[in-house]
């Protein structure tokens, strides 16, 4: 299936192929995973007041957004792997305000703009390339937060994916093969 909005397909199906080849949940459960989310959690705690509606872009298997469902705030979680999406369903107790779509952090056009009093930008922006896709990723979360509200955006420099990717998880074969790495200068590869 291909998303509106999204990059081109060799892309969409790498980055589904890369979480699909892991457990997303149960790295969001361990050791490393926790203490990201507890620092986290707390910086966007120190924001968020009762009531306020939420957006995560990006929620993959929906750590953050059933974290604040529980909490009764009102959540609409979107992200591109309907596995992902299959996880947090799974995970959502009754009475949870949640809505869970597939869809793409460059095209939140199913959102009127200004409707979120927080937007968590927390995955994205590590699997765009493309400085122009970037920019679009941000322009989507900031139309759709309103004038007022916060956007939190976690970003990580290529450098750290590389190595974690494409060394440590001895990737860069498949990226290379799949258009997305150039194999002389380890630098992505965007068709943007």
């Amino acid at each position: 299936m291909e998303i509106r909005g999204a990059r081109d397909t060799n892309e969409q199906e790498a980055l589904k192929d890369f979480y699909l080849s892991r457990e997303e949940d149960m790295r969001l459960l361990s050791k490393h995973g926790n203490v990201e989310f507890v620092i986290t959690t707390n910086y966007i705690d120190r924001y968020l007041a009762e009531n306020d509606r939420i957006l995560e872009i990006g929620c993959g298997t929906g750590r953050y957004a059933l974290h604040y469902a529980h909490k009764n705030h009102r959540v609409d979680a979107i992200d591109l792997i309907a596995e992902h999406l299959d996880v947090l369903n799974k995970n959502k107790l009754p009475g949870d305000d949640i809505c869970a779509i597939q869809g793409n952090a460059l095209d939140l056009s199913i959102y009127p703009d200004e409707i979120f009093d927080v937007t968590l930008l927390l995955g994205p922006m590590y699997h765009l390339f493309a400085l122009e896709d970037k920019l679009q990723c941000l322009r989507e979360a900031t139309r759709v937060t309103k004038r007022g509200g916060i956007l939190f955006v976690a970003y990580c420099q290529f450098d750290a994916a590389m190595i974690q990717t494409g060394f440590m998880r001895n990737m860069c074969s498949f990226l290379v093969e799949n258009n997305l790495l150039d194999e002389k200068e380890y630098l992505p590869i965007s068709n943007r």
